[in-house]
């Protein structure tokens, strides 16, 4: 948000509800009233302490009368300054604060987790017939994909000829659009992999069949493995010639697209619902969800009543506590660590921008800064700007 400098010094800025918290605020009574009857069901009994909980703090976002900071501007020649209520950090609820996530995300992916190598995305998709599995059981993501990482570095060191290390960004989302429960994976993935003395082999094409059936394989196994499914079922299963099981991999980041990987890295962490697609009519307890064509439901419009509105919204807030991004090989934090000691993928890091070498002169007080700490604040500079 930016701040026009007419307002006078230390004026009120009020932030208007958003239109989630307008709906929410109207019928969450209603929903929690209902909520054993209707949708305990299918979202799963012990979910409404959660989605009460995440609720009570995303409409008290924003509230001055909760609470507030004081920003003043430190340039003597310019001493403007402003308030600034709390905020709920309540990610894949509020828009607002999940939008400043997602770019606290996008910033550290870019400047420093990514490699300067060419990346491919790919996606993940199981059948309908596991999907409701997700629902019920948040460990289970988790362990997907870890199968998904396993198996591509097994793919990329097969194909390479020696052992590699690659390295995987990957993003568990449950939302499909209109909000439906739709439990997919997006991998931001090295096109190959790095050796015991740091060179890159590169893997530039992947024969999607095979590894999807691997995938497959995979999956059912670890399933059957768990007991949730029956061997019967799981057979066949199998032997569907249309098995449910998807791979993707069409969209492809070359080595210096920054702007690619900044819009990657933000969709693989989207907020589930846009507000620019929905309208809310309070006369008639209903939200109207607009989007493009949508083959799944042969339609581009859907209306919702407000209550169920919010069980498709509430049912992809993830677990307190539960990670949805996870990283693998070169970007797991313990390889990082040993990489950053021994230097081995030292010349493939990201150099910071030319233009970001020097931080402008402040007025005042001389700060004598460390290079980290100007990266830092280069780093904020630029989130602030957004």
């Amino acid at each position: 948000m930016h701040y026009k400098t007419q307002y006078p010094k230390g004026h009120y800025q009020p932030r208007s509800s958003n239109l989630l918290q307008t709906i929410l605020a109207d019928h969450i009574d209603d929903f929690s009233l209902s909520y054993e009857d209707r949708y305990s069901a299918d979202y799963g009994k012990f979910s409404l302490n959660r989605i009460a909980d995440c609720v009570d703090k995303f409409l008290e976002c924003g509230d001055y009368s909760l609470g507030m900071a004081r920003i003043q501007c430190t340039n003597q020649k310019c001493d403007y300054e402003y308030y600034r209520p709390f905020s709920c950090k309540q990610w894949y609820l509020c828009p607002s604060c999940h939008q400043k996530r997602l770019l606290l995300f996008s910033e550290r992916m870019t400047q420093e987790t990514l490699l300067k190598l060419p990346h491919r995305q790919f996606v993940f998709t199981v059948p309908k017939a596991l999907r409701p599995f997700f629902r019920h059981n948040k460990k289970l993501f988790a362990e997907v994909s870890r199968l998904i990482s396993l198996i591509l570095t097994r793919y990329y060191s097969t194909v390479a000829g020696v052992d590699v290390d690659t390295g995987i960004v990957c993003a568990f989302q449950t939302y499909g659009d209109m909000l439906r429960f739709n439990p997919h994976w997006h991998c931001i993935v090295m096109e190959g992999g790095i050796d015991e003395q740091g060179n890159f082999l590169h893997v530039p094409t992947v024969d999607l069949t095979s590894l999807c059936e691997v995938f497959r394989q995979a999956v059912m196994q670890l399933f059957k493995k768990k007991d949730l499914l029956q061997e019967k079922f799981a057979r066949n299963m199998l032997s569907w010639n249309h098995s449910g099981f998807t791979v993707d991999d069409s969209v492809r980041m070359l080595s210096g697209a920054q702007k690619v990987r900044e819009s990657l890295s933000q969709y693989i962490s989207r907020h589930p619902v846009s507000l620019k697609k929905i309208s809310y009519v309070p006369e008639k307890s209903q939200v109207l969800y607009i989007t493009k064509y949508n083959k799944y439901f042969g339609e581009n419009v859907k209306l919702f009543t407000a209550t169920d509105f919010i069980a498709e919204l509430t049912q992809h807030i993830p677990p307190k506590g539960k990670h949805l991004i996870r990283y693998y090989g070169v970007y797991s934090s313990r390889t990082r660590g040993k990489d950053n000691e021994t230097g081995r993928v030292d010349r493939f890091r990201v150099k910071p921008r030319e233009e970001d070498s020097d931080l402008p002169d402040t007025p005042g007080e001389i700060i004598t800064m460390s290079d980290k700490q100007k990266l830092s604040a280069q780093s904020w500079a630029r989130l602030i700007t957004k």
